[in-house]
């Protein structure tokens, strides 16, 4: 039985010998049901408990709602004997410290963003959301077909973590701001939150910089220690709240045009797990992804049209303002690449894929 996220854990039970293959509509649409037919005989499994902690609210669209529809999914398309008990945000660490917590043992996995461990592996972030990156279905293209999953789970491989994409989102908005940006020098001094490459774009321009989990950004604006922030798509933001008090909201979203969020479970734990259990888990993160990125297109709308309503202005960024970012961008991406062995490794593999797929992509034809 799954219980309401906001009243405890969600207990999720399910079994690795699956005799009629995943019942989930979608998976079946992507022809993945046959797959999971071939799964090992049940009797074969040792039964596996998975302590899961989300670094949002479960009922926070996309991202935090994702974790849930993911345990919802395996639920459905399951029999057997994996125990997921589903924490919200801090229930057991605080939700930056997701990672650690799955590389020591703490937490068995970690449904989370690579974006929050930048510091630490700056060359994962790449997997997270890039500034004037791929679209989602270019992300994809790379990160299944094109050897990106293959390098991430490589670098995740020697701290003992292994990562599932589980979670794919399209454009964020560009921010929220308490002023209007109208010139390059209007970013200079502002306090900004920001995460990933793109913070280190903002750093360039003058800006300072912090990385706040979301449950801290709301009350951090609201006082005016921060001057603005991104966070996500408009239905989180206004989730969020942050309408109610900056009034200023900017799009495109340059810093990221993709987002990918990922299930990372400690490699001892997933060891233990039967290939047919490991499939399972990976295919419903497959199908979360696909009803991820598809739940929230009219969300998004109305969420626009509440915050006109609420008397924000929606305002594009200035055609200087988006050429300043592309420049810092990059010259951060030349820098960290020259620093780092990793993030060159993953850089130079998206641009290629990217190059590759470039005479369709910039036709039109993956739109």
């Amino acid at each position: 039985m799954v219980r309401n996220a906001a009243r405890g854990p969600i207990r999720t039970i399910f079994k690795a010998g699956l005799k009629s293959g995943l019942k989930a509509g979608g998976l079946a649409a992507m022809g993945l049901g046959a797959a999971l037919v071939a799964a090992p005989d049940k009797a074969a499994a040792q039964d596996v408990s998975l302590t899961v902690q989300s670094a949002w609210p479960l009922t926070l669209p996309a991202s935090g709602r994702d974790a849930q529809h993911f345990a919802d999914i395996v639920t459905t398309a399951s029999d057997g004997a994996i125990e997921v008990d589903l924490y919200a945000p801090g229930r057991l660490v605080p939700p930056l410290e997701i990672f650690d917590a799955v590389r020591n043992g703490t937490l068995d996995a970690g449904f989370t963003s690579p974006l929050y461990v930048a510091g630490k592996f700056p060359a994962v972030q790449l997997f997270g959301g890039i500034p004037f990156g791929p679209d989602a279905f270019e992300y994809l293209g790379w990160i299944y077909n094109g050897g990106g999953l293959d390098i991430w789970r490589e670098i995740y491989d020697a701290q003992g973590v292994v990562t599932i994409p589980c979670s794919l989102m399209e454009a964020e908005s560009g921010g929220w701001y308490a002023e209007p940006i109208e010139t390059v020098e209007d970013l200079e001094g502002l306090k900004l939150r920001f995460a990933g490459l793109a913070g280190e774009v903002m750093k360039k321009l003058g800006a300072s910089v912090v990385l706040l989990a979301g449950g801290n950004i709301f009350p951090n604006l609201e006082r005016g220690v921060i001057d603005g922030t991104e966070f996500s798509m408009p239905t989180i933001d206004q989730a969020v709240g942050f309408e109610k008090v900056v009034k200023n909201y900017y799009v495109p979203g340059w810093h990221q045009p993709a987002a990918i969020n990922e299930l990372i479970i400690n490699k001892a734990k997933w060891e233990e797990m039967s290939e047919g259990q490991q499939k399972l888990i990976e295919l419903a993160c497959r199908e979360t992804m696909v009803w991820g990125v598809t739940s929230t297109l009219t969300e998004n709308a109305a969420a626009i049209d509440a915050f006109k309503e609420a008397g924000v202005t929606i305002r594009q960024f200035p055609p200087d303002v988006l050429a300043a970012f592309e420049q810092a961008t990059a010259e951060v991406m030349e820098e960290q690449a020259a620093n780092n062995p990793d993030f060159k490794r993953v850089w130079d593999s998206l641009q290629a894929y990217r190059a590759n797929a470039a005479s369709w992509t910039q036709a039109g034809g993956a739109d």
